[in-house]
């Protein structure tokens, strides 16, 4: 397995990411001041619970979220992105908008480390219908909100009209 090592927490527990399977990965490349973000983080982390989910205002503009809330007059679309299991839904007729906060979600592993899970700009979400962060909350969330078309990565053909979580 190949993995890079992002800091230490507070109490020493060493923090990795695996660049074939972070979601992270893909927000690192089109948000190049996150993952000098998510380094600065790392270090005032304690040890805790098998997985760390937090948010944090970082003081300045580090990115833009294109976390948009939709409204019924939208263009919206589905489509799977890279390295995930459901689908996602966008917006395609919104822009992007600088933003000060970040998400970071890491999974402690047998080893006593800690692999980033994922890391975006915006505040913490539950996840798409599907996914298994806050699954309660997922669709009246996402019925609300969407990704800004054309800014992440979709997988060739996965793109759809048809809602898939009904």
């Amino acid at each position: 397995m190949q993995r890079e090592y992002l800091g230490s927490t507070k109490n020493g527990f060493k923090v990795y990411i695996d660049p074939e399977r972070s979601h992270a990965i893909t927000h690192f490349a089109h948000q190049p001041k996150l993952r000098e973000a998510v380094e600065k983080i790392i270090p005032t982390l304690e040890d805790g619970p098998e997985m760390i989910r937090i948010e944090q205002n970082m003081g300045e503009v580090i990115g833009t979220t294109d976390l948009i809330e939709t409204t019924d007059h939208d263009e919206i679309v589905y489509a799977m992105r890279p390295r995930r299991m459901v689908y996602s839904r966008f917006v395609k007729n919104k822009q992007p908008r600088p933003f000060s906060w970040i998400t970071l979600a890491m999974r402690k592993t047998k080893n006593n480390e800690y692999a980033v899970y994922t890391a975006f700009v915006g505040r913490n979400t539950p996840s798409f219908p599907g996914g298994n962060y806050l699954p309660e909350q997922s669709k009246d969330f996402w019925s609300n909100h969407a990704l800004v078309y054309e800014v992440q990565d979709i997988e060739p053909g996965s793109e759809t009209s048809v809602c898939p979580w009904d």
